[in-house]
């Protein structure tokens, strides 16, 4: 479900009585003209789950990642939407696709082999580089979008890097703190299919956290030895 903000509200195409199908052919024009983008962004059982629990729509409480910390969605869920299958083998009215958000890198996979294939390659190296040391964004995102345009959505394929303005089109599923922790490790590498096998490195670092609290990060010190300069008719021993 999407929501729209006109300021012009004579600009909406109308909605018949009967056949609406083409409706979407009618709206995006419009919406391109005037560069009107989503305001919010709701998966239907997410609306239908909040309408019957009273939770006001689009608000934090409303959010995605909020209700499934809702005990009432978790156990009641199923009730509202469609078999994984169906949308997974491209069978929905309107199929929607797994966009992974990391900094300002966005990468847009379909839902098939080679899509999962290309998320999993992205995870081990996300994983294989968890405690290198180097700056990295603070946050993993995971989304589900749905492009409106449909020449837009049946180009996708299987695997694309992607302006961050196609985020504005689905809602986040997922949150992976990237902080070096034991913690992240762990539930970044859960997020694999199928994980690779801890290198002798990161078992060391591994062994070094266990034990300690959940928040304490590795710190990558790089070691450097100092060797005191020589002066002038004077020998250093080493």
């Amino acid at each position: 479900m999407f929501r729209f903000d006109f300021r012009d509200k004579s600009l909406i195409p109308g909605i018949f009585g009967t056949d609406n199908m083409d409706y979407l052919e009618r709206l995006c024009p419009v919406l391109e003209q005037e560069r009107i983008h989503p305001s919010g962004v709701v998966r239907l059982r997410d609306a239908a789950f909040c309408e019957e629990r009273g939770i006001v729509q689009l608000s934090s409480l409303a959010e995605h990642t909020a209700l499934k910390e809702n005990e009432d969605y978790k156990r009641l869920g199923h009730r509202f939407g469609m078999d994984g299958d169906v949308i997974r083998n491209g069978l929905a009215a309107f199929p929607t696709c797994t966009a992974v958000e990391y900094g300002q890198k966005v990468l847009l996979l379909g839902k098939t082999d080679k899509g999962d294939k290309a998320l999993e390659d992205f995870l081990n190296d996300l994983t294989r580089h968890f405690f290198d040391g180097i700056r990295k964004p603070e946050e993993l995102r995971f989304h589900e979008v749905a492009p409106l345009d449909a020449k837009y959505r049946a180009e996708i394929g299987n695997c694309k890097t992607v302006s961050p303005a196609i985020l504005r089109y689905g809602i986040c599923t997922k949150r992976c703190d990237m902080a070096p922790t034991l913690r992240n490790f762990n539930r970044l590498r859960n997020l694999q299919p199928m994980s690779a096998p801890l290198t002798k490195e990161q078992e060391r670092i591994v062994s070094s956290l266990v034990g300690l609290p959940d928040n304490v990060q590795f710190q990558n010190v790089e070691m450097k030895v100092r060797t005191p300069a020589k002066r002038k008719g004077q020998g250093i021993n080493i």
